[in-house]
C-alpha cells in the first residue's frame, strides 16, 4: 500500500461511503443476517426494553437513554499553531493530545485483508498505538463476498473480538440495518451514552453536521456504531455524469455543448457523419446510457427512487419514461445509440474508448474519464483528457433535473463494539481519535512531514481555494503497508477532502469537482429525495429480494424498449412493462419502504 489516498475505484475516487442510509439491501445481504439465527442465546439479550443492566459482559445497556443527556467528560486538546485552514473552514483540527491507554490491555479487532497490508507491522497502526496508548491484536478477513462467510462464523461462534473495523458496505461492511437487527438482538451495544461522555471529536462533527447523529441513530433511538465523516461534493451527481469527446465534438463543427436535447440529437448526428466508425452514444450493461435523456424528462431519483410530497415513487413506472424510452429506440434506428451499449461489458467499452485510430465513442457516462478510458497522468496528450463534461441539456418542459444525493450523515460504519466487550469505554476513546485531522491525514497519505505537509502559499485545493496540506514528494514509490484503506474511523468532511493540494496534470479530482458544480444547477430539489429507512430483519430480506428481481425486470424491460423490440408509445407494450415489474415486486417493494419510511419518522 502507497502513501497515496485510500485506494478506491479508479474511476471513482470518493464515491465510497457517500450515503446517509442504505442503498437497497444487496441480496447477499440475507446471509449476514441469517448469522443471527445461529447466535448464542447468551449473546441474544434484550437491546431495547425497560431497566437498566451494569455493562458486564455479555450484556447491553438498555436503548431508553436519551441522547446527548451524559456530560461530555473528555475535553479536545490545545490547537496547533500554523495551520493554514482556507476561509471559512468547517472540519476537525489539528490538536495536541495526549495517549489515555495504559497499555494493560490488548483489544482484538477483526479488521480487513487487503494486498500489501499487515495490520500488525502497519505504519498508521504504529501511529495509533503510540499516540493513544491502545494496544490492539488485529485479525482479519476478506473483503466483499469472499470475507462474508468468515464474518457470519464470527458473528455467530460467541467468542466475538472487541471490536468489528469491517469498512464501508462497498467492502462488504455492515449496513445501517443490519446494526439495528443485530442490536435489537443485543449482539452490539448500543454507543450512544459513552459517545456522549468520551467522544469530543464527534461532538464536533454532530455540531457542524445538524442531521448526523439523527442519520445514524436507528428506528430504538440508539447508535449501533461510532461512524466516520465521508462527504463527498462529486459523489452527489456521480450517476448521472455524462462526458462528450471534444476532438468529436469539434469533428462535428460545433463549438458549444448542446442546450436541448434537440440540439443533443444534431450533435449526435453530426458526430456520425463526421467521424467515421464513430458510436455517438454508447456505455455498457451495468451502466445503461439514460442519465442525461432520462434528465431530460423527469426526476429518475436516486437508486430509482424519489418522493412526490408524501409519496414514494419508483421511477421506471414514471409515465415521463416512455417519452425517454420511445427517443432512445429511435436514435438507435438511425444508429446514433450503439446497441452494444446495454450488452457489452465496461472493459468492452474502454477497448473501444482507446482505440489507437481515436476514440469510438462519442458520448459515454460515467464518474469520471477513469470510467472509461486509462488513465495516463504521465501522457500530456493521455486520452482521458480528450473527455469533458457534458452539460446536461433540457428537455420538452423546458428543464433537466439531475437526481442529487445529498442526504444527511454521509459516512460509512467505522468502528462496531459487541456487547460482550469488557472495556468499551476505551475503544469510544480510541475510535474518537481516529476522526481528529492529524490521524484522518495519517491515516489516508502517511507519516506526516514525510508523506504529507501543510500546504504553503499558492496551493491551491481541489476546490480551486486555498490548500490545507500537500502530499510530499518522495524518491521513488512509498513503502508499502504504511496507511489504512478507509476500513476504520476517520474525519472526511468536505473541506477536509477539498483541502489537499491537487495538480491538474496527475489527479483527476479537480476535474469532477468542475464537473459537480456544472451539474449542481440542475440539481433536484432537497424535498424529492428520498433516503433508504432502516429496515427490520425481515424488511431487509424481503427488500433485498425485491431489489434483485426489480432490477433484472427493470434492465429487461428497457433494454426492450430502447432498442425497438417493444414500443413504448404503444399502451398495450407500455402496460405489459408495467405489470412485468408489477410481477416482480414494485406494489411490494413501495409498501415495504413506507412502513420503514414511516417507523423512522
Amino acid at each position: 500500500m502507497t502513501a497515496s489516498p485510500a485506494p478506491h475505484r479508479p474511476d471513482c475516487p470518493d464515491c465510497a461511503g457517500n450515503g446517509a442510509a442504505d442503498p437497497a439491501p444487496r441480496l447477499a445481504r440475507r446471509s449476514l443476517l441469517a448469522a443471527l439465527g445461529a447466535a448464542p442465546a447468551t449473546a441474544l439479550l434484550a437491546g431495547c426494553g425497560g431497566g437498566s443492566s451494569d455493562g458486564g459482559a455479555g450484556e447491553v445497556a438498555t436503548v431508553d437513554y436519551e441522547q446527548g443527556s451524559a456530560a461530555l467528560e473528555v475535553e479536545l486538546g490545545p490547537e496547533i499553531d500554523g495551520v493554514p485552514y482556507p476561509e471559512g473552514y468547517v472540519g476537525p483540527r489539528a490538536r495536541e493530545s495526549e495517549p489515555f491507554g495504559d497499555g494493560s490491555t490488548t483489544f482484538t479487532i477483526t479488521t480487513r485483508a487487503l494486498e500489501n497490508f499487515d495490520p500488525a507491522t502497519n505504519t498508521f497502526s504504529a501511529y495509533l498505538e503510540e499516540r493513544t496508548g491502545v494496544k490492539v491484536a488485529y485479525s482479519t478477513v476478506p473483503r466483499g463476498d469472499e470475507g462474508a462467510p468468515k464474518v457470519n462464523a464470527i458473528l455467530a461462534g460467541g467468542d466475538l473480538p472487541d471490536a468489528l473495523m469491517l469498512g464501508p458496505e462497498w467492502m462488504g461492511g455492515f449496513t445501517r440495518s443490519e446494526l439495528f437487527v443485530y442490536g435489537q438482538q443485543g449482539l452490539f451495544r448500543p454507543l450512544d451514552e459513552l459517545i456522549d461522555r468520551l467522544a469530543p471529536q464527534l461532538a464536533e462533527v454532530f455540531e457542524q453536521n445538524p442531521d448526523f447523529r439523527a442519520a445514524w441513530t436507528a428506528p430504538d433511538g440508539a447508535m449501533y456504531a461510532f461512524p466516520s465523516v465521508n462527504q463527498c461534493y462529486h459523489c452527489r451527481s456521480s450517476a448521472s455524469r455524462t462526458w462528450v469527446h471534444q476532438p468529436s465534438l469539434e469533428a462535428a463543427g460545433l463549438s458549444e455543448q448542446p442546450a436541448t436535447i434537440e440540439e443533443f440529437e444534431q450533435m449526435l448526428r453530426g458526430m456520425k457523419q463526421a467521424v467515421p466508425g464513430i458510436a455517438p452514444l454508447s456505455g455498457h450493461k451495468d451502466d445503461l446510457p439514460l442519465a442525461l435523456v432520462t434528465a431530460a424528462h423527469l426526476d429518475a431519483g436516486v437508486e430509482k427512487l424519489r418522493r412526490d410530497g408524501d409519496t414514494i415513487v419508483y421511477t421506471p413506472l414514471d409515465e415521463g419514461m416512455r417519452e425517454v424510452y420511445s427517443t432512445m429506440a429511435r436514435w438507435a434506428k438511425d444508429g446514433l445509440v450503439d446497441p452494444n451499449a446495454f450488452t457489452q461489458t465496461n472493459d468492452q467499452l474502454i477497448r473501444m474508448a482507446m482505440d489507437t485510430a481515436g476514440s469510438r465513442v462519442g458520448v459515454v457516462q460515467g464518474v469520471s474519464p477513469g470510467s472509461f478510458s486509462t488513465v495516463e497522468y504521465e501522457k500530456p496528450d493521455a486520452r482521458f483528457r480528450e473527455f469533458t463534461p457534458l452539460r446536461p441539456f433540457t428537455g420538452p418542459g423546458g428543464t433537466a433535473v439531475i437526481p442529487w444525493n445529498d442526504a444527511p450523515g454521509a459516512g460509512s460504519v467505522g468502528l462496531v463494539i459487541p456487547a460482550s466487550t469488557e472495556d468499551p469505554e476505551t475503544l469510544v476513546r480510541w475510535a474518537d481519535f481516529q476522526l481528529s485531522l492529524l490521524s484522518t491525514l495519517s491515516m489516508r497519505l502517511g507519516p506526516q512531514d514525510e508523506a504529507w505537509t501543510w500546504a504553503g502559499k499558492g496551493d491551491t485545493g481541489i476546490d480551486e481555494r486555498p490548500a490545507l496540506y500537500k502530499k510530499v514528494e518522495r524518491e521513488g514509490e512509498a513503502p508499502d503497508n504504511e496507511t489504512w484503506e478507509e476500513h476504520g474511523v476517520f474525519n472526511l468532511g468536505m473541506d477536509v477532502r477539498h483541502g489537499e493540494a491537487v495538480n491538474e496534470a496527475n489527479s483527476i479530482e479537480p476535474g469532477i469537482y468542475r464537473a459537480g458544480v456544472t451539474y449542481e444547477e440542475f440539481r433536484s430539489p432537497a424535498e424529492s429525495l428520498f433516503v433508504m429507512p432502516y429496515f427490520d430483519q425481515s424488511q431487509a430480506a424481503e427488500v433485498g429480494e425485491l431489489r434483485t428481481n426489480l432490477d433484472a425486470a427493470y434492465v429487461q424491460g428497457a433494454v426492450a424498449m430502447c432498442l425497438g423490440t417493444t414500443d413504448a408509445g404503444s399502451d398495450a407494450d407500455w402496460d405489459a412493462y408495467v405489470s412485468t415489474l408489477n410481477a416482480a415486486g414494485a406494489e411490494r417493494y413501495l409498501e415495504v419502504l413506507a412502513e420503514a419510511d414511516a417507523a423512522r419518522a
